[in-house]
């Protein structure tokens, strides 16, 4: 596989993680140092990977995250940086919803032939928070 394609392999990991909460699979996907900059519109920065873990852990939110069109750059044989179009969807346990609309602006780096992103910061364009019935019984 390509540097290009396992970056966007690590991305989509990494998605899928941080949607199903799935911190084993998470924590390959980033650095030890991984930073992340949700702004004013999401949770935040936070800097390590295990402080990242317990900022998103206790959202209670049923999320879905899509990255989309990437822009991937090679910076040099160890390093990228990556723009992507998202789409965020946030379920809220009060039954309101979150649809939200900006750019990740990411970096990469390879360490033993892996690509994990270093860093993730998120440009929002557009959020709507919509009022709903509240969740019962799970994921709606």
């Amino acid at each position: 596989m390509d540097d290009i394609e396992a970056i966007k392999r690590v991305q989509g990991q990494y998605g899928r993680a941080a949607d199903t909460k799935n911190w084993d699979l998470l924590r390959p996907t980033v650095t030890a140092d991984f930073h992340c900059d949700t702004g004013a519109g999401g949770k935040g920065e936070t800097t390590g990977i295990e402080a990242f873990i317990a900022r998103v852990g206790t959202n209670p939110a049923v999320t879905v995250h899509h990255a989309l069109l990437p822009e991937i750059e090679l910076t040099s044989p160890t390093t990228a940086t990556g723009i992507w179009a998202v789409h965020l969807f946030a379920k809220i346990p009060d039954g309101s919803a979150v649809d939200a609309y900006g750019h990740y602006h990411n970096t990469y780096e390879k360490h033993g032939g892996t690509w994990q992103l270093s860093s993730l910061r998120l440009e929002w364009l557009h959020r709507e928070i919509r009022p709903g019935q509240p969740v019962r019984g799970g994921a709606a």
